[in-house]
């Protein structure tokens, strides 16, 4: 990670923690169940440590390693997960600052976010305590989630390391992000959920990603920035190298004060933010599912740009409904080129089926190795950038497969991942309206391929301007 220089950015440095080897827990509830520690401690390899004044057993936790006092523990602790009331906040502080803890997690809230003159004033005295020698993640929020060390706040995290980075001033959408990103086959490097941003903040966070080697691709929840920040935004974006992807909340009156609540952050106009976002080339989604899925495609196809597709259906009138909904999103759906739909025509022979843009297989779907070869041909064609195809959960069914076919799934997966082989986006649209164990069961093999799968178009036709219109932007830049 490059060097911060001081003279052109405020950034707090945080290198250190692709390195982080011991872990404290201090106040382990046993109201909770120990549920913090107890979560660290399943994951991570390194030495973790419990810091409590009155208890000396835990279930299941090694008792060496229980201390009264972050003092007494002989080793050194590079990380420390804070959950202590209010009132013990900043002795705990300058306890860590002794210890020489690099970075803490303050899950504890009651800061800024609850709006007093008084928890103003205690979140300031955190900083003072901390005396710009220890990093802070919070108040009021879950810290640091890292696969790779085995840094997890909550149990049954994946345990994967992947590529991609996540930000969030929210925990609870930290958590439902971790827990549902397998299911679309989605890795994190690092998830920071970080509160009230009283040290660390959005602007750190991100220039820590944009620099990190293990960070490909950046996501971010976004409520807002502090002011007087904001210059300093524009120069870590200025020296960003990775797609960015935010989903800014509080763009209603009553959803920026509700974010003022949340985590005390100013959020700003909306109309400003999205000019914002643009000017930096920032992509903007405007779900939580939005932000993964967007993140599954680049991950699995790259930055692409999608101006004239092929549309596959089974049914005609789905058909017609995917070029309509392409069409309103800026893409084309053109005629295939006349060499590719000469051989198209010689493929698809039954009556009902069509070999033009919008492709239509119809009956002829079953037949032996039909979707692998049309697709193939589709996607040969040079005018066409990508294809996007429909198929409905029930044809992957025994009632709907040739009995005497049984290479039916493989050609399936075989013919459903080609866009890899032309280096093109296929994007399949498995509907969820029946059947679900058969969709389950093919997305998994499909993700296993790196083909991001999706269950209604407006899941993902959206985010294909969005990712090529990024493209556009980043050539011209």
């Amino acid at each position: 990670m490059p060097k911060i220089n001081s003279q052109e950015f405020s950034i707090k440095d945080i290198s250190f923690i692709n390195s982080i080897k011991s872990i404290a827990v201090i106040g382990p509830s046993k109201k909770r169940e120990y549920f913090f520690l107890k979560n660290h401690a399943d994951y991570f390899e390194g030495p973790i440590y419990a810091v409590h004044p009155t208890v000396d057993k835990i279930h299941n936790f090694n008792k060496e390693n229980i201390y009264s006092s972050l003092e007494e523990i002989p080793g050194e602790v590079d990380f420390a997960f804070i959950a202590v009331p209010p009132s013990q906040i900043l002795s705990t502080m300058k306890a860590c600052v002794k210890k020489k803890v690099k970075l803490v997690t303050i899950f504890t809230s009651e800061f800024s976010d609850s709006g007093t003159e008084e928890g103003i004033q205690l979140e300031k005295e955190i900083l003072k305590q901390a005396q710009n020698k220890v990093r802070v993640l919070g108040p009021n929020g879950m810290g640091l989630f890292y696969p790779k060390l085995g840094i997890a706040w909550r149990p049954q995290f994946p345990t994967t390391p992947g590529n991609i980075g996540f930000i969030a001033q929210s925990g609870g959408i930290c958590n439902i992000a971790i827990y549902g990103a397998n299911a679309i086959g989605i890795n994190f490097s690092k998830v920071f959920s970080f509160g009230n941003g009283a040290d660390l903040d959005f602007v750190d966070l991100i220039y820590f990603l944009s620099n990190d080697p293990e960070t490909t691709i950046i996501l971010c929840y976004l409520e807002g920035i502090k002011e007087g920040r904001i210059e300093d935004l524009k120069k870590v974006l200025n020296q960003n190298k990775k797609p960015i992807i935010v989903l800014k909340g509080g763009q209603s009156e009553t959803g920026s004060i509700a974010a003022k609540t949340h985590t005390a952050s100013i959020s700003g106009d909306k109309r400003l933010w999205e000019a914002f976002l643009k000017q930096y080339n920032i992509i903007q989604v405007n779900t939580l599912e939005q932000l993964l899925y967007a993140a599954r495609l680049i991950d699995c196809y790259g930055i692409f740009e999608l101006n004239n597709l092929a549309v596959f259906s089974i049914s005609g009138g789905y058909g017609v409904l995917l070029v309509d909904l392409l069409e309103k999103e800026g893409m084309k759906v053109p005629p295939f080129t006349p060499k590719i739909q000469e051989k198209l025509n010689l493929k698809l022979l039954l009556p009902g089926t069509s070999s033009k843009n919008p492709l239509d297989l119809a009956a002829q779907f079953f037949f032996e190795n039909a979707v692998y070869e049309t697709i193939d041909l589709a996607l040969t064609d040079k005018k066409i950038d990508g294809l996007i195809l429909d198929l409905p959960s029930f044809y992957l069914t025994t009632v709907f497969k040739s009995m005497d076919n049984q290479s039916f799934e493989s050609n399936m997966i075989e013919s459903l991942s080609l866009g890899h082989k032309h280096n093109k986006p296929l994007i399949p649209i498995i509907q969820r309206l029946n059947r679900p164990e058969e969709r389950d069961r093919i997305s998994k093999k499909l993700i296993e391929r790196r083909v991001p799968v999706f269950g209604d178009p407006l899941e993902v036709i959206p985010l294909l301007s969005k990712i090529t219109n990024y493209k556009k932007r980043l050539e011209h830049s």
